[in-house]
Parts: structure tokens; C-alpha cells; sequence
């Protein structure tokens, strides 16, 4: 199995208990796992964070960053070997051994490391920024469903027929504005490989996520971070399901990895 692993999974027993159940398991590593990895003390932070999966190096699947992915085709064929980089895959025992070499005081190294970290908190607090703009759409998207639809989702209820519909509709819409204003300009896709972007996928969890904020009031009244947090969140989830499942401990991203999942399955075969 090839399981994307959420930050607050890179540390757990879960983790080694999957990597050890089979040789053949193999924990997926998102770009946003490295940025998360490196708050704080970026050094010890990243160090622990790597410990489990620094025991089994070869179990480890490196997926290309987030900005290269959204520029990727929604082609069938090849769809998952697309999403990963040979090179840091293969590389990553020696990414361990340098993290090792770190931790024991190779100064380039911690430099290298603590670069990548200035780099991972102006990610982050960009996206943090971004939030607040967010909060006003998610709340704009209210006005798709009505009470009882609304209750539906707040119960965890089934989409009906009509409600798949009318979400499957504002994600196509959305996604095509963001091909459109994407800072990469990936190329718009043709229909039938629509659903297999990136962008289609992440803007399917956001809308997800949206909802689960509509259903509980809205999301003008939350905290910035949240949001945020929430939007990094998505981005674990739209890589799960291009594989096997997601290793996590928040309730709300497998709730949402598992919606976004019978969706595109229902939609789209």
C-alpha cells in the first residue's frame, strides 16, 4: 500500500507499525510534510520528524513539489508516476544521512537545513494571509445549499444526487479560474482529464472543507491559523487520493479524504 502521511503522523507507532507490517508499504511524502517539519527549532524539529522513516529509508516515496504537480496533465495512464520524483525517492537514504550528519553538528548542513526553513515560514505565513481573503469565499459558497442540504453535511449524511451536482459544477468553475491565474500557467485541460489535475482535486477538498465550515456557522468567525491550517490539510488530502489512503489523526481530513474520494469515484468512475 502507498499511504500519504500527515505531519502529525511522521512521528507516531502508526506510522512504523504500517512500515513494518510489509516491505511493500510505502509512506508518501508531500512537500507541505517538509514544510511543517521545519518550525520551530528547524534542525532538532526536522530530526525527529524523520527519525521513524530514517529506518526504513527505501519505504519512502518523495512526490514533486505542489507548483510543479498543478502543471501536470489529468492523462489516466502514468497518473501516479507522474506525481513523484525519482530522484529524491531514490535519494532519500542519503537525505537521512545527511539529516543524521546535522544532527550530530555538520555545520553546511544545519545551514542548508535552516535555509530550507526561512524558506518553509514564508510559505506558511503567506498561506496565513491568504486566510483571511478565504474565510469571506468559503462563506460565499453558503448560498449552493440550503438548510436541510446544509444539515446533511453537518450530520455527515450522503450527498444527494443534486447536491453532487451543483458541487461538481462550482469545483469545474473554480478550477478553471485558478488554471487561468495559476502563477505557473498550466495548461487547461480537456474535460475528460479535468478530475485528475491537481487543481480540480484540491479545489474539490477546499469546497469540502468549506461546507464543513458553512454547516457549523460559517468561517468569517474563525482564526486565521485554522483556516490555514485547514488549507495545508487539503493538500494532504487531494494527494491521498491519487493512492492508496491517508495516515492521520485529524478526524475532519479523513472524514474529508473519504467524501472526496466516493465524489470522484461517483462522478467520474
Amino acid at each position: 500500500m502507498r499511504m500519504v502521511v500527515d505531519s502529525n503522523q511522521l512521528q507516531s507507532p502508526r506510522l512504523r507499525a504500517f512500515l513494518q507490517a510489509s516491505t511493500s508499504n510505502r509512506a508518501v511524502l508531500t512537500d507541505y510534510s517538509a514544510m511543517e517539519a521545519l518550525q520551530g527549532d528547524a534542525v532538532k524539529s526536522i530530526c525527529n520528524a524523520m527519525k521513524i522513516l530514517g529506518d526504513y529509508p527505501e519505504q519512502v516515496i518523495v512526490l514533486r513539489n505542489t507548483q510543479l504537480i498543478c502543471q501536470l496533465s489529468g492523462r489516466a495512464a502514468g497518473l501516479q508516476r507522474r506525481l513523484i520524483h525519482d530522484g529524491q525517492t531514490s535519494g532519500f537514504p542519503d537525505y537521512i544521512r545527511k539529516i543524521k550528519e546535522a544532527e550530530r553538528g555538520h555545520g553546511a548542513l544545519i545551514g542548508e537545513i535552516l535555509k530550507m526553513a526561512v524558506d518553509a515560514r514564508w510559505q506558511l505565513e503567506r498561506m496565513l494571509t491568504d486566510a483571511a481573503d478565504l474565510a469571506q469565499i468559503f462563506d460565499r459558497l453558503a448560498i449552493d445549499f440550503d438548510k436541510e442540504e446544509r444539515r446533511k453535511i453537518r450530520d455527515g449524511e450522503f450527498f444527494t444526487a443534486k447536491m453532487v451536482d451543483t458541487l461538481i459544477k462550482a469545483v469545474m468553475e473554480v478550477s478553471m479560474r485558478l488554471f487561468r491565474s495559476h502563477p505557473r500557467s498550466p495548461r487547461v485541460p480537456v474535460f475528460r482529464e479535468l478530475h485528475n489535475t491537481f487543481i480540480f482535486r484540491n479545489s474539490l477538498c477546499c469546497y469540502l472543507l468549506a461546507l464543513e465550515w458553512i454547516a457549523i456557522g460559517g468561517a468569517k468567525t474563525a482564526k486565521n491559523h485554522k483556516i490555514r491550517n485547514d488549507i495545508v490539510d487539503s493538500h494532504f488530502i487531494t494527494y491521498a487520493t491519487y493512492f492508496d489512503g491517508l495516515l492521520t489523526e485529524d478526524a475532519k481530513a479523513f472524514r474529508i479524504y473519504k467524501r472526496a474520494k466516493e465524489i470522484l469515484v461517483g462522478a467520474f468512475g
